[in-house]
């Protein structure tokens, strides 16, 4: 299991653990002011900061091993995240009070487009109605915040799957758990830092992939899909194969294997896996 599970999970995984949905975590005053600014403070102020490191990276200028680890860590106490699959979705919405569907603010910082895929969760009172601003967005129309049912929310995150979305949950001020995001690596600031600028700011899912090399007719849909290029195609057999030091055990490949191919399993039995977590 990864570090957090250790640390917040009191025996299982740690975003099924309900303490840290907590309103009394949400209720801490430094808690609110971070996500009442957050699309303001760190998407906007992220987005330019991050522009600049990826500059670096495709210009091949290696970042310092210190200053990617130093901002691992500090994301892990402030705002860190962990890709989860579908199956989990149902678990977690269980334990909120209240869903709040809010737009994407990676999206908006680089299309000016309102996409509406992330969740804010709230055992609530205080809900995320009541914690952000959306002057962000161009208007302080409170409807851009949209409170929906937890089936309403699965089945949109079902879709968003089948779209090739990655799905993922995050802490604000760790270890409370506030929202779950629907990602794509084109957009994602995080999936950006973490897979292309090699500065991991979530942690891989509790699971990993694995192709049925018997089921598998090697029609590539799933490599085509990987958000982390995990998977490769071996001319010789014709078929597909995990990359299991790069399957961060999303099951997004999943959603487009027409032969049921795909399986995922714990990732702590794994025997190369169970080590990789960022």
């Amino acid at each position: 299991m990864c570090e957090f599970c250790t640390q917040h999970g009191e025996g299982k995984k740690w975003y099924l653990n309900a303490r840290n949905y907590a309103t009394e975590l949400l209720d801490d005053l430094e808690r609110k002011k971070f996500i009442g600014h957050f699309y303001h403070e760190t998407i906007e102020k992220g987005h330019k900061q991050l522009s600049f490191l990826e500059k670096r990276f495709f210009s091949r200028m290696l970042l310092p091993s210190f200053l990617r680890k130093r901002v691992t860590r500090r994301s892990q106490s402030i705002h860190f995240g962990q890709v989860i699959p579908l199956e989990e979705i149902p678990k977690v919405l269980d334990m909120a009070n209240s869903i709040t569907r809010v737009a994407c603010g990676c999206r908006w910082e680089a299309e000016g487009k309102e996409t509406r895929v992330c969740y804010g969760l709230s055992t609530g009172p205080p809900h995320w109605h009541d914690l952000l601003d959306m002057d962000f967005f161009g208007s302080p129309d409170v409807a851009q915040l949209e409170s929906i049912g937890k089936e309403e929310a699965y089945q949109d995150m079902a879709r968003s799957e089948r779209q090739g979305m990655v799905h993922s949950l995050w802490t604000f001020d760790t270890p409370f758990i506030g929202a779950i995001c629907n990602c794509d690596g084109k957009y994602c600031l995080a999936m950006r830092s973490t897979v292309g600028l090699k500065m991991p700011v979530m942690f891989r899912a509790e699971y990993i992939a694995g192709i049925d090399a018997g089921k598998c007719d090697g029609c590539k849909a799933c490599q085509k899909k990987c958000q982390f290029s995990a998977i490769c195609f071996l001319e010789d057999e014709k078929k597909c194969e995990i990359d299991s030091s790069k399957c961060y055990g999303c099951g997004v490949c999943r959603a487009f294997c027409k032969e049921d191919a795909i399986q995922l399993t714990d990732r702590a039995m794994h025997p190369v896996a169970a080590q990789l977590w960022v």
